[in-house]
């Protein structure tokens, strides 16, 4: 099987290659663990192969994004500016949506506008709730968001358009998106935090196609936080199912060597 380079060769190394091209992957950990750099290695990496992507951001805006990613020198800027990354900002309509119900702004950017628009979303104030329609983007909405063409798609992060569903609502809908995401041959990293993770009982482990969990832990022995990383699922993949230490080093996301270990309790 071809696969799709993370953008970091010591992962690569352990998953075949990359990750299996039109799939999902989900990727969850804690706070500081680390989640947004993976996917911005495979962003940058994706783009300087010629492939065209896609960053759904619900949290960051893209300005501290582009920031992140050229302190371990990976420009995306280039890339946005000839057309072959695209970074959506889900964000801004979000928060938007809340300042507006509160009066704290009037009426909509060029960039809510155009969100608004690619995902047929009302404008409209809702008599019957606080807030706008907007406010309530679907996680199915994402879909919308995808342009015919895009070859790689993270989503970050995933967790934040959980918030509200049930269990069974929250499984159809991400089942949904990635079923019509893989039947378009986009290759997908979901981000999620631990907190929606859990709450969500862990059920998206279930629709992707591979899972990779990263961890911080402090090391009994020396009393350092360490990061973790953990690969229990990546289908047509040969896996050791070892623990693994990372560093975030100047140039990003590094594997260390032969540092299969156990977590700390």
């Amino acid at each position: 099987m071809n696969r799709v380079p993370t953008g970091i060769e010591s992962l690569d190394k352990k998953i075949g290659g990359g990750y299996p091209p039109g799939k999902g992957v989900l990727i969850t950990g804690a706070p500081g663990a680390g989640k947004t750099i993976f996917g911005l290695h495979l962003m940058h990496y994706s783009c300087v192969q010629g492939k065209r992507c896609v960053l759904i951001a619900t949290e960051e805006s893209p300005e501290d994004l582009l920031e992140q990613a050229a302190m371990f020198g990976m420009e995306l800027g280039p890339f946005i500016e000839n057309g072959m990354l695209s970074i959506k900002q889900v964000l801004e309509i979000r928060a938007g949506a809340v300042a507006r119900a509160a009066h704290l702004i009037d009426g909509f950017s060029n960039t809510e506008i155009d969100l608004i628009d690619e995902c047929h979303l009302d404008r409209s104030f809702r008599h019957d709730k606080i807030g706008f329609n907007i406010d309530e983007m679907d996680i199915i909405d994402i879909i919308k968001l995808v342009p015919d063409g895009t070859d790689v798609l993270v989503v970050d992060n995933l967790g934040v358009l959980a918030f509200g569903l049930d269990i069974k609502q929250f499984r159809d809908k991400f089942d949904t998106l990635n079923r019509v995401l893989n039947e378009r041959m986009v290759t997908t990293v979901y981000v999620m935090d631990d907190a929606a993770y859990q709450l969500t009982h862990q059920i998206a482990d279930y629709s992707t196609h591979g899972a990779i969990k990263l961890f911080v832990k402090e090391n009994p022995y020396t009393g350092k936080m360490e990061r973790y990383i953990s690969i229990p699922k990546m289908r047509s993949t040969k896996i050791s199912l070892d623990l693994t230490l990372f560093d975030i080093t100047d140039s990003g996301i590094q594997l260390q060597k032969g540092k299969n270990v156990e977590i700390p309790g």
